[in-house]
């Protein structure tokens, strides 16, 4: 049985009439009754009673009638959605998230704007630190990810740049609501405690804060509290110590923190949407379109 015997068994269900069925159909009578008379010896039992008006279903071909016609509809859905899926207007994808720049317009607005112009994709926003981020593409577990730190000379991944991230001191605010003081030099907090990252939470960072601080003239007091970005600020917040964070900590940070710019925080780094490379998803082709703008 094929799908054409469906179609035909229906024309003339319809027609009640082989040969206005044929018509329609636009083949010779002769062979569309051979179609049905086929139809119904695979079948074992008449679809229709005949007689020189025409035909009319029995009763087992009226019940197949409307199980015919419920298999080529969801055949036809099920073509509809494989064409969506095929030009990625339809599907899932699992996009990986570092906290650091959830609130960031560079990751908001393309998610937003594709779920807008693809209301039949679902994205699910997972969280994570890049080193997590990275092993999840490559295993395939994520679509892609909004992260920094990748190695660019990894063929593994491919990247959408996103911005430059500059660094920014995280000074907590004064009880009387003023701004903190501006040290004249990042040296001046060399006694202070700084919250940071644990090394093992986020290596990459860690040694480049190092380097940042190096290149100012000091060594941090550290105090490694490991956790996130969000973290931080809230210890900052409490007046804990200092701290330096991303200059996408603007939009998360809390009211009790002041973030400052200083002419001795010089260094900047790549956030990107990240991919495995040889991926093959058009739903994912069709978001990086999204994300590159």
């Amino acid at each position: 049985m094929e799908l054409r015997h469906l179609r035909y068994f229906l024309a003339v269900a319809d027609c009640g009439s082989v040969a206005e069925a044929a018509r329609r159909l636009h083949i010779v009578q002769p062979a569309l009754s051979r179609q049905i008379r086929d139809l119904e010896e695979e079948l074992g039992s008449d679809l229709f009673h005949r007689n020189a008006k025409g035909v009319q279903l029995t009763t087992p071909g009226a019940q197949f009638a409307i199980d015919a016609r419920r298999v080529l509809n969801d055949v036809e859905a099920a073509r509809d959605l494989f064409v969506r899926i095929a030009r990625g207007q339809s599907g899932a994808l699992r996009i990986g998230l570092a906290p650091n720049y959830s609130w960031h317009p560079a990751t908001l607005k393309p998610v937003r704007d594709f779920k807008i112009t693809h209301p039949d994709v679902t994205i699910m926003l997972e969280p994570g630190l890049a080193a997590k981020q990275l092993a999840r593409i490559s295993d395939g577990s994520l679509d892609g990810g909004f992260l920094a730190w990748r190695d660019p000379r990894d063929p593994t991944f491919s990247a959408c740049h996103l911005f430059d991230c500059r660094l920014k001191l995280a000074m907590p605010r004064p009880s009387d609501g003023s701004a903190p003081a501006m040290p004249e030099r990042l040296a001046n907090l060399k006694d202070e405690p700084c919250m940071w990252f644990a090394r093992e939470v986020a290596p990459a960072y860690y040694d480049f804060l190092i380097h940042q601080c190096q290149l100012a003239g000091f060594s941090p007091r550290i105090v490694p509290i490991g956790g996130d970005v969000s973290t931080i600020l809230g210890l900052v917040a409490a007046g804990m110590g200092y701290a330096i964070v991303p200059e996408a900590s603007i939009y998360s940070c809390p009211n009790q923190v002041v973030l400052m710019d200083h002419a001795d925080l010089t260094l900047s780094y790549p956030v990107e949407f990240v991919w495995r490379t040889d991926t093959v998803n058009p739903v994912l082709e069709e978001f990086i379109k999204a994300v590159a703008g």
